[in-house]
C-alpha cells in the first residue's frame, strides 16, 4: 500500500494535502525578500506542520506501546529516541502526549489539523500529572473548553489556564490531597550537582517547593537591585548580573550588610483567603505558581504580612508627576495582576521586568498606576527604541502599535485579576471596593 493509500486509509488525506502545500511553502518562498504578510503566512506554514509532526509521533508513541504490550517491541520512549534521532527528555514527553490524546481526542484532531501545539499537550501532562484519580476524570470531562482555551491562547497562558482548573477540580474533589501538596513538593525538593563531560562546566540543578522558591528567587533579585547600582555594572548583561549576584549571597553565606530584606509576595483574593478555593480564586506566588490555600493561610498566621490593597486606602499609589520611578507599593499592586511583561506573546516573569510609563514621564506621565506597566528589558527597547506605541485603556486593556502607525495588538494585557470586593497581595483586607 503507498503512503498516500494509507493516510486515505486512516481518513486523514485532506490534512496530509494540507502540510504537503504547507512543505512547498515554505520551500518556495523568497525569504530575504518577503514583505511581513509573508513572513506571518510562512510562520503560520511551520507551525501547522510543526504540529502535525507531532501528531505523527503521537500515533508512532501509541503504535509502539501496543507493540510492548504485545512483547513484540521495546517502549515508545527507546524507540524514539534510537530511531527519531530526540532526546530521551523529548521521547518521554511524546509518549506523554500520546496519553493526553488518549484521554482527550479532541485534541489530537486539533494537533492534526494545526490549530494547538504540542506544547499545549504539554500543558495538560504537567497539569494532571498529580491529580488524583478521581480528580483527573472531573477533568477530562471539561476537555471542550480546555480545547476552546487553548485554540484562542498561546501556550504559556494556556499552561497558567489549565494548571489553575487543575487546582480547582482538585481542590473541589480532593481537598485533603491539596492540603498535603506542599508538603509532598517539600519532601521531593532535591539539589543535584555534576560536571558536563562534553563542555567542562559545572551545572547545579535545585528544586524547591514554591515557598521557598519564592524566598530563594526574593533574597536574589534583592541583592541583584545592589549590584545593579554598583559603578561598572551598567553594561554586564542582565542574566549574567543576576548569577553574580547568587554566587556572591552563597559566597558571604547570605549575611551581607547591606542588602536588602527580601520579600516575598502570595497573591490571593480576600474571599479565598476567608471561605477557601471558589470558581475564580487566585492563590499563588507572584510568578504565578498555585499554592494551597492552607499553606497561605498558615502563613498569614506566622508572618507579619505587608498588605498592598489595589486602589484601596492602605498606600498611596498615585504619586503623580512628584516622583518617576514606581514605588514599592506600585509595584506589588501590579505585580498582583501581572505575572508576566504584558507583550502578548512573552512570558518573562513581573520580577524581571522594568516599570514603564506608558506618557513619558519627562512628557508629563504621571507615576500612576494607570501610566505603569511592567515591560521586559528586550520589549522596553522595542518600545522606546524600536518606535513601537502603548496605549493603555482604563479597563487595562492595551493597543499595540508598529512603527509604521499600523495596529498590531488590542486586548487585555492582564493575566491575573483576583475577584472580589478588594484585590490584595498579602492577607489583610482592603480600605475599600475597588
Amino acid at each position: 500500500m503507498s503512503v498516500a493509500e494509507t493516510f486515505d486509509h486512516q481518513g486523514d488525506e485532506l490534512v496530509v494535502g494540507r502540510m504537503l502545500r504547507a512543505v512547498h511553502r515554505l520551500g518556495s518562498v523568497d525569504l530575504p525578500g518577503a514583505d511581513l504578510k509573508t513572513l506571518d503566512e510562512v510562520m503560520d506554514a511551520a507551525r501547522r506542520l510543526r504540529s502535525w509532526i507531532g501528531s505523527v509521533e503521537v500515533s508512532v508513541s501509541r503504535r509502539t506501546s501496543e507493540l510492548h504490550a504485545a512483547g513484540r517491541a521495546g517502549a515508545a520512549e527507546g524507540l524514539l529516541a534510537d530511531s527519531g534521532g530526540q532526546s530521551l527528555a523529548d521521547a518521554k514527553a511524546a509518549a506523554a502526549r500520546a496519553d493526553v490524546c488518549d484521554e482527550m481526542p479532541l485534541f489530537e484532531s486539533a494537533l492534526k489539523q494545526g490549530t494547538v501545539d504540542t506544547g499545549h499537550l504539554d500543558a495538560i501532562a504537567r497539569a494532571t500529572r498529580s491529580l488524583s484519580d478521581a480528580a483527573k476524570a472531573e477533568l477530562l470531562k471539561k476537555q471542550e473548553a480546555l480545547l476552546a482555551a487553548a485554540t484562542d491562547t498561546s501556550v504559556d497562558k494556556f499552561g497558567r489556564t489549565v494548571t489553575n482548573l487543575a487546582r480547582d477540580v482538585a481542590a473541589d474533589v480532593d481537598r485533603a490531597a491539596e492540603a498535603d501538596r506542599l508538603t509532598r513538593q517539600r519532601r521531593n525538593s532535591k539539589i543535584r550537582t555534576w560536571i558536563d563531560r562534553e563542555t567542562g562546566m559545572g551545572k547545579t540543578l535545585l528544586e524547591l517547593d514554591p515557598v521557598r522558591h519564592a524566598a530563594l528567587q526574593a533574597a536574589i533579585d534583592a541583592h541583584l537591585a545592589t549590584l545593579r547600582q554598583r559603578d561598572g555594572n551598567g553594561d554586564i548583561p542582565f542574566d549574567q548580573l543576576r548569577l553574580d549576584a547568587a554566587i556572591e549571597l552563597i559566597d558571604t553565606g547570605g549575611t551581607l550588610q547591606q542588602r536588602r530584606i527580601p520579600e516575598v509576595s502570595v497573591v490571593i483574593d480576600w474571599r479565598t483567603l476567608m471561605d477557601g478555593m471558589h470558581a475564580n480564586s487566585v492563590c499563588e506566588t507572584v510568578s504565578g505558581i498555585p499554592l494551597p490555600v492552607q499553606t497561605v493561610q498558615r502563613l498569614c498566621c506566622e508572618a507579619e504580612i505587608l498588605p498592598v490593597v489595589l486602589r484601596g486606602a492602605a498606600e498611596p499609589l498615585h504619586v503623580g508627576t512628584a516622583v518617576r520611578t514606581a514605588t514599592r507599593a506600585q509595584r506589588r499592586a501590579l505585580a498582583a495582576v501581572h505575572r508576566t511583561c504584558i507583550h502578548p506573546h512573552c512570558s518573562v516573569g513581573f520580577e524581571h521586568c522594568q516599570i514603564h510609563h506608558v506618557t513619558p514621564w519627562e512628557q508629563g506621565g504621571p507615576t500612576d498606576l494607570d501610566n505603569l506597566v511592567p515591560l521586559c528589558s528586550r520589549h522596553h527597547h522595542m518600545v522606546h527604541e524600536g518606535m513601537w506605541r502603548i496605549d493603555l485603556h482604563p479597563d487595562r486593556s492595551i493597543t499595540w502599535t508598529r512603527p509604521d502607525g499600523r495596529e498590531w495588538f488590542t486586548g487585555e494585557c492582564t493575566d491575573r485579576v483576583p475577584v472580589g470586593v478588594g484585590d490584595t497581595v498579602g492577607g489583610q483586607p482592603p480600605g475599600r471596593s475597588h
